[in-house]
């Protein structure tokens, strides 16, 4: 049965009148049907002919590219290669060229694209127009870019960890051979002493490899979105935290204009509002008698945004560009930790989808962490 009907179909295809194409019809349906961008262009730029991919890829219309040329669209640190390249072609020195460009889309995004253009002449070899084909490589340019930013931030960590481990670990050596010596000596009191000294080190030591575990969990573990309750997690923070050092001395307040859930990955998103919290805590000024910290939450036309403001000792202007960098420590005598919480928050920040900044109150005491999350349109 199916080979009857496959026969059938056949014989209506071959019996079917046959549709004699010209070399123009064939050259636009091919242009008009590419899943590439393709465009004829005139010698000055202007575009004479463009097709639906081109028109996807920038963003444009057919009439609003056609009422302009390339070099409008062209990013200027891009423009002058390319009219190089055409001056070659114009002149016959090249036959065809390949670039990689940027264009402006009209939304004003950069859209990244490989290029690829020859040039159509008359019958007096007279320049008639240019054959571009538009490949948008946006994607691939992102991932390369950022498999580049992986393997140079790697690179960073590992010199980092690996000199961050060395001191302690000579350090520790050090101790070690001392506490040998009083023990053969048979001062024992001085063994024990120094024995006690090394838990600093060796205390250290743990918080740096737990916080070099903690960034590896951060990369590598995927985490599905759930609906969170903001406040809940700012008060359950609150009470994990409440052990800390002088947390019984601050004024704690919270206020919520943002009600309800949030769509986010959990846990991420409790590490941020986790150590915003606690860095208040940790770095608080306790020569003031009115410490205090301030948890906002509120929505602008189109974020989620939570703020932490505290009075404290804040961060210097001199260190505020590395502030989410890893392995920075601003105030080692009021705290001596890793360096890495702030950098592990912008991690959780950028797997969210979210921005953070840093400012100073207008009072100029302390500081305000502020941690943005783009909300999807049905909640805006």
């Amino acid at each position: 049965m199916v080979k009857k009907i496959i026969s059938k179909f056949r014989e209506r295809i071959l019996s079917a009148p046959q549709v004699d194409l010209g070399h123009k019809d064939m050259f636009r349906l091919a242009m008009e049907h590419s899943a590439i961008g393709m465009a004829l262009i005139a010698p000055d730029g202007t575009w004479l002919k463009v097709n639906k991919a081109v028109c996807n890829i920038v963003g444009y219309s057919e009439r609003e590219l056609l009422a302009i040329d390339f070099q409008t669209i062209t990013h200027p640190d891009d423009l002058q290669a390319d009219l190089t390249f055409v001056k070659q072609l114009l002149a016959n020195d090249i036959q065809t060229y390949n670039m990689e460009k940027r264009y402006f889309h009209k939304s004003g995004s950069l859209i990244w694209a490989k290029l690829t253009v020859s040039l159509v002449r008359d019958d007096a070899h007279q320049p008639l127009y240019f054959i571009s084909q538009i490949q948008d490589i946006t994607a691939q340019k992102k991932s390369s870019e950022a498999l580049l930013s992986a393997k140079q931030e790697m690179e960073e960590f590992a010199y980092r960890v690996t000199h961050d481990l060395r001191s302690p670990l000579s350090s520790m050596d050090y101790v070690m051979n001392m506490v040998a010596e009083y023990i053969k000596k048979g001062d024992l009191p001085k063994a024990l002493k120094t024995l006690q000294a090394s838990q600093n080190g060796i205390a250290k030591l743990s918080d740096l490899v737990s916080g070099v575990l903690d960034v590896s969990k951060i990369k590598l573990q995927d985490e599905a979105s759930l609906p969170v309750d903001v406040s809940d997690v700012v008060y359950e923070t609150l009470d994990a935290l409440s052990h800390m050092e002088n947390f019984t001395r601050l004024d704690i307040k919270t206020q919520f204009e943002y009600i309800g859930t949030l769509q986010t990955k959990p846990n991420k998103f409790t590490q941020v509002v986790d150590n915003f919290i606690s860095n208040a805590i940790k770095y608080q000024d306790t020569s003031k008698a009115n410490s205090f910290i301030r948890v906002v939450t509120y929505k602008t036309k189109h974020e989620f945004v939570l703020e932490v403001q505290d009075n404290g000792l804040g961060v210097p202007s001199i260190h505020r560009d590395k502030l989410f960098q890893m392995f920075e420590r601003f105030h080692p005598k009021a705290s001596i930790g890793t360096g890495l919480g702030l950098y592990m928050v912008k991690k959780s920040a950028d797997l969210l989808g979210g921005h953070l900044s840093y400012s100073v109150p207008e009072s100029g005491d302390g500081s305000i962490f502020r941690f943005s999350l783009p909300l999807p349109s049905n909640a805006i």
